[in-house]
């Protein structure tokens, strides 16, 4: 991913830094989280089942013993689109907690919304956040929520861009309109709300990761556009 850098001294975060060396506190990166990375893969995301939701384990940083790391949530986001570009594209959204989680959930996008990908994404990634605040408003201990997407642009648009954009009226640096703005900005009030609200305290993290990935929640968009 271009633009992020390793911290001097990593922590549990996973945070990189950008090239002034400022934190990016709203990316995850893997690699930069020691006592996540060291987890052997299969490992790493386990199911829980009391809570309806997937958390990330670690490693104990004195006795190397594998433990749940407690606060976190993972959900993974994804859109699918049919026919794209043509008059008779059909777009849909999914949204994936872990295996027959109550809080899995997909759809199709309205009509009279732009049938893309794209915009799938960003409406699974609307989804979830209002997934979450139901689910940090049932149980105050998940406060670290790892958003998985396999869309690079859209996890450096929430980590990284938006508080440009919004502070140049919602115009890139070419002064071009940025798609979907709107919808984007929505989410990130809610987002700054559960953040730095009266009832806020929690983490945000967009993590991008490989399609091959992301299969459930491409699974779920698609069962969508089955059905």
């Amino acid at each position: 991913m271009r633009g992020v850098f390793q911290p001097p001294f990593p922590s549990g975060t996973g945070c990189p830094v950008d090239d002034m060396g400022e934190s990016i506190e709203r990316l995850f990166i893997l690699d930069f989280s020691p006592m996540h990375r060291r987890v052997p893969k299969p490992q790493l995301i386990t199911y829980t089942a009391a809570k309806q939701v997937r958390q990330l384990q670690l490693m104990h940083p004195r006795t190397g013993a594998i433990e749940l790391d407690k606060m976190t949530v993972v959900v993974s986001i994804d859109g699918a689109c049919r026919d794209n570009g043509k008059p008779t594209a059909r777009a849909s959204w999914g949204v994936y907690f872990g295996p027959g989680s109550r809080y899995n959930a997909s759809g199709r996008l309205s009509p009279g919304l732009p049938q893309t990908s794209s915009r799938a994404e960003i409406e699974a990634l609307s989804k979830a956040v209002d997934t979450i605040r139901e689910l940090s408003n049932q149980d105050m201990t998940l406060q670290e929520i790892k958003i998985r997407c396999d869309s690079e642009y859209l996890c450096q648009a929430m980590s990284m861009w938006m508080e440009g954009w919004m502070e140049n009226d919602g115009l890139r640096s070419n002064g071009q309109a940025v798609a979907h703005f709107d919808k984007l900005l929505e989410i990130q009030n809610k987002i700054d709300d559960m953040t730095y609200g009266d009832e806020g305290g929690l983490h945000f993290q967009f993590w991008n990761v490989p399609r091959e990935e992301n299969r459930e929640a491409d699974a779920l968009a698609n069962s969508a556009l089955d059905g």
